[in-house]
């Protein structure tokens, strides 16, 4: 039982860690791709071009929500319910259906997704790389000490005198092994043993939390479930929503 829950923990923290390493290049395509096709659609308008581009934008973006959606679900370990289902609008119009997707709230909470995926995926991805190697630096600060100091006894050996500042005004390293310098350097040892712990909380809290806003905001449309009462949405996902809670209890 706790080997299950120790790798269910690890599983966890690294989908978090993934999931906030693809937030940045993700942010940055949904972003250019929402805001470039909605751009340019709405500057077409006036030679009737802009609706087509502004359809297709849209049906893209509502795709690339079902992308994160599974992502969540996957990566995250947080279960996605509901799935949208799909619209079998083939025998209607093109104004019709361009007009189904305006009215429902899903294209627009999709788009507001895409658009601080951005933000948020600069912050996620730099602290996801940061804390780490800060944390791994730290705590394997005794042997950086020493494998400067061979490399500057190399350095010296062939008559080049250098000097290594690894810490400013805290722990240098010089032509030869300084004990107290080293002695400093197992200072950083626990401080890293910590900051890999605030590491995993950080990853963790920054994945529930993308997990959250998509949750809030790529659930399913309330048009489009209106709009085809007749399907059986519950029936089709809930062996699949059971089974996500399952693996996380």
């Amino acid at each position: 039982m706790e080997n299950s829950l120790k790798t269910t923990a690890r599983s966890s923290l690294m989908g978090s860690f993934v999931f906030l390493m693809l937030s940045l290049p993700l942010g940055i395509f949904y972003f250019v791709f929402t805001v470039t096709g909605i751009a340019l659609g709405t500057g077409m308008l006036v030679i009737w071009v802009g609706l087509p581009i502004l359809f297709i934008t849209l049906l893209c973006v509502r795709g690339m929500a079902e992308i994160e959606r599974r992502l969540v679900s996957s990566l995250l370990r947080m279960p996605q319910p509901y799935q949208m289902p799909a619209q079998r609008e083939s025998g209607r119009g093109f104004l019709r259906r361009f007009g189904n997707l305006l009215r429902d709230p899903y294209t627009w909470t999709s788009m507001l997704y895409m658009l601080l995926k951005l933000p948020i995926g600069i912050i996620s991805f730099t602290l996801a790389l940061t804390l780490p190697i800060l944390s791994l630096a730290l705590t394997l600060l005794p042997l950086t000490y020493l494998i400067n100091l061979f490399i500057n006894m190399i350095l010296l050996k062939n008559g080049i005198a250098s000097s290594s500042i690894i810490i400013p005004y805290f722990l240098e390293i010089h032509e030869t092994f300084d004990p107290v310098m080293f002695a400093r350097s197992f200072a950083g040892v626990p401080v890293g043993i910590i900051m890999w712990f605030v590491t995993r909380f950080v990853l963790n809290g920054l994945g529930h939390f993308s997990g959250e806003l998509a949750n809030a905001l790529l659930g399913p449309g309330l048009a489009s479930f209106a709009a085809q009462p007749h399907q059986q949405y519950h029936a089709e996902e809930q062996p699949i929503y059971q089974e996500q809670r399952a693996s996380m209890e």
